[in-house]
């Protein structure tokens, strides 16, 4: 029989460099935080008839209800807060934003935007109202409804893309 003599060998690491990571954040000095479950809402329109419209410039039956809440407002830093909204627009109609469908661009419609006294938003202009920041958390409501663009609108499923912006005055 033989000996073996195992000596114990230490590895070293080797690093390969295989990638970065960008992290980029903003720090403002703003009046409210915009709370978490409204950071990335969600808008279930619903579904309409295309009869539903009566030409273009006619809207839908029905307006959505949504809300904004901000939490962490303080007066000491803003006394005034307003929403803009911001996003792409149909060349028939800049007063509403684009509501495209699945795989056919421009379905016809645009959705439009309305604050809580039912006034038109128009997109990417600066709010017209700005709400006194009274209290510590804050819930601002809106509307949203679908406006024909088109005589010819092409049914399917469609949405749209529209961001906010918190604006002190």
């Amino acid at each position: 029989m033989g000996l073996v003599l195992m000596s114990p060998v230490i590895a070293q690491p080797v690093m390969v460099e295989s990638g970065r990571i960008h992290l980029r954040g903003q720090l403002v000095n703003g009046g409210c935080a915009v709370a978490t479950e409204s950071q990335d809402l969600r808008v279930l329109m619903g579904q309409y008839r295309t009869n539903a419209f009566t030409g273009p410039g006619s809207f839908a039956p029905v307006s959505v209800p949504f809300s904004l809440r901000l939490i962490s407002c303080s007066a000491e830093v803003w006394r005034h807060v307003g929403i803009a909204f911001a996003g792409v627009t149909p060349a028939e109609d800049p007063h509403v934003f684009l509501a495209s469908g699945e795989g056919i661009g421009n379905a016809g419609i645009g959705l439009a935007l309305f604050d809580d006294q039912q006034r038109q938003i128009i997109p990417n202009t600066l709010p017209l109202h700005y709400a006194p920041i009274l209290t510590s958390e804050m819930t601002l409501h809106f509307t949203a409804r679908y406006r024909a663009i088109s005589e010819n609108m092409t049914p399917g499923r469609i949405h749209s893309e529209v961001w906010f912006t918190l604006v002190y005055p």
